[in-house]
């Protein structure tokens, strides 16, 4: 329990950046964002909002390789080698799509829900 709050206390701070950052962005943004990145519409997939989506999910993989090790066996991730970006985001929008409920939350706290979700460590 005690990893799991760490992870959310990272997560936290990682997406809450200074007092005069921007706002968090949660799973409502996050969802739209990501499906833009999966758009056919050119201008839809290369826009910065689908930059945003591709940035959080490549700084989630690069938290989860950090500090995996240190977590307990039941909240370790195990991302096979070869998953794509693009896999990720498809992962993270099939996840926020199947929980509504949740979209209130930051974008990197489900990202990181999403990605356990999907790839949990066989104990």
């Amino acid at each position: 329990m005690k990893a799991w709050m760490g992870i959310a206390a990272l997560a936290g701070a990682l997406a809450s950046g200074s007092a005069t950052a921007a706002p968090v962005a949660t799973g409502n943004e996050l969802l739209q964002w990501c499906k833009n990145v999966l758009s056919n519409n050119e201008a839809e997939s290369t826009s910065y909002t689908a930059g945003y989506c591709t940035a959080v999910v490549i700084t989630v993989g690069d938290l989860v390789k950090s500090i995996n090790h240190d977590l307990g066996p039941k909240l370790q991730i195990c991302v096979p080698s070869g998953v794509s970006n693009g896999q990720m985001v498809r992962i993270l929008v099939k996840y926020l799509e199947a929980n509504p409920e949740k979209l209130h939350i930051n974008a990197t706290t489900l990202t990181i829900l999403a990605t356990q979700q999907a790839f949990p460590c066989k104990g």
